[in-house]
């Protein structure tokens, strides 16, 4: 291997950077760079490593990105390692700060709403050490099968009314604790992603756990996760830790649609009026104001009902109970395809 010093190297991936700007996708104003569909590029001596993660649909901007890779007249090799979901063409990541801001609640409504727009859906709950989008369809008592598939086992996911859903909490007895060590976490995310027999579907959304750590790490390494969409609460310190997590996707160079500002305000049961700054709102768009540059996409009023373990479950969707909101989130979404 021919080595070559620092300042060059660093040219050259410069000059790889370039060229892959110029790819883009059929009907797309955005190229493979900028949606972060070409990643981990690494030029060593005369020879490029690069991985590309990339939807079912986009399979044909591989040889274009070969092609590109190529044409480098200094290039002695080119290796291209592709990932992607079979039958999946857009992965989005659900993430958050910190717990129990309503991620995985928002998480399930965002599904129900692109599927009530036409398109198929699937939810990965890679939550590994709280899952709840199992809890919250009934079925943390149902068992996964599997199925051998290219001499491999692979998971077969549950589907409810339409929706194919993948979750720990599905493996799991009720009340058993969920203490995974780090390698066989990254494995076991891996097979939820991989080894299991999603079909055809337009979005997969992926339930992260809240904060930075291996289950994060592995998901952004690993998956074609095409943007991602944040989930907070008003309040200094829901807003930084949201902000160490920005900060992690960030150096991952994916792309963030934007927030969600959950409990952002509540009707008064008596006088019907609005009750703001119930989590110190005046500290809502920091995340704004420190540069982070992340949109507020949408804000969630508290319905008190959708809080009672007592409700209908429909009543406690809160697709039905913020339906315009979640058709904005949708459209966001769609914009992807």
């Amino acid at each position: 291997m021919t080595t070559i010093p620092g300042d060059l190297a660093e040219l050259r991936v410069k000059e790889v950077r370039k060229s892959l700007s110029h790819i883009k996708p059929l009907g797309s104003y955005a190229d493979v760079l900028s949606m972060s569909l070409v990643r981990n590029i690494r030029v060593i001596g005369d020879d490029i490593y690069v991985r590309f993660f990339h939807g079912s649909d986009q399979a044909s901007l591989l040889p274009l990105v070969r092609e590109s890779l190529s044409s480098h007249p200094w290039a002695n090799r080119v290796v291209v390692d592709p990932k992607m979901i079979p039958g999946v063409k857009r992965t989005l990541a659900i993430g958050s700060g910190k717990g129990g801001v309503g991620k995985t609640s928002v998480t399930l409504a965002l599904a129900r709403t692109l599927q009530s727009c036409g398109y198929t859906v699937g939810i990965l709950d890679a939550d590994v050490y709280g899952p709840n989008i199992s809890t919250l369809l009934g079925a943390d008592h149902v068992s996964v099968e599997t199925v051998e598939c290219d001499e491999r086992l692979q998971f077969v996911p549950l589907e409810i009314d339409q929706l194919k859903v993948m979750s720990v909490g599905m493996l799991a007895s009720p009340g058993q604790s969920l203490a995974w060590r780090g390698p066989i976490l990254t494995r076991l995310l891996k097979q939820f992603m991989y080894d299991v027999v999603w079909g055809n579907l337009d979005f997969l959304l992926i339930d992260l756990p809240p904060g930075t750590g291996d289950a994060q790490i592995t998901i952004l390494q690993e998956s074609p996760v095409a943007s991602v969409l944040l989930v907070g609460v008003p309040g200094l310190s829901s807003n930084a830790d949201l902000q160490r997590t920005i900060a992690m996707y960030r150096k991952f160079g994916l792309p963030i649609l934007g927030s969600v500002e959950n409990f952002s305000s509540m009707q008064c049961p008596s006088c019907g009026s609005e009750l703001s700054f119930l989590l110190d709102q005046k500290h809502t768009d920091l995340l704004n104001t420190v540069g982070q540059d992340v949109d507020i996409l949408t804000r969630l009023p508290i319905y008190p009902e959708c809080l009672s373990s007592k409700s209908n479950f429909e009543v406690r969707t809160l697709d039905q109970i913020h339906k315009d909101q979640f058709l904005t989130l949708a459209r966001h979404c769609i914009d992807l395809l």
